[in-house]
């Protein structure tokens, strides 16, 4: 896992994570072409320098519960997450801009120690889903303890 700080251009976004993902695509050098509602199977948030790079930021979903196929287990999810994820970078932006690059492996290790199971809304189909907690002390401090 590597790390390296960004600077916050994007203050007006309503949604952090979308905030998150264009100041990564500024501090790249790449234009966004996706958008956040993007199929995780198929493309990711940012293609750019041979990597696929999925941006996660406090308080994300992995993915909706309509994808996950009528999974509710944790393992299960994460698995056919894990298996069928067009990406092969995944981002994670705190809060004051510091940005984990990680690889599938670390990530996933950083999902299991943060992230747990919680149901969509009723009005998204009620099926189960993995979502992050809300970014903590502790997630930082795990985070930085993984830097190589």
């Amino acid at each position: 896992m590597t790390t390296f700080n960004i600077f916050a251009n994007h203050h007006n976004e309503q949604n952090g994570g979308i905030c998150r993902e264009h100041a990564l695509c500024d501090y790249m050098g790449v234009d966004k072409v996706h958008h956040d509602n993007i199929d995780y199977r198929t493309a990711s948030d940012i293609s750019a320098y041979g990597m696929n790079i999925s941006v996660k930021a406090s308080a994300f979903t992995l993915m909706s519960g309509t994808l996950c196929e009528g999974k509710t287990d944790f393992e299960d999810i994460w698995n056919l997450f894990a298996n069928t994820t067009h990406s092969d970078t995944f981002a994670y932006i705190t809060i004051d801009f510091q940005v984990y690059m990680m690889n599938l492996s670390e990530f996933g290790q950083f999902v299991h120690m943060f992230c747990r199971t919680e149901r969509d809304s009723e009005k998204n189909g009620g099926a189960m889903k993995i979502r992050c907690r809300k970014e903590s002390k502790k997630m930082v401090k795990w985070l930085n303890a993984q830097v190589a």
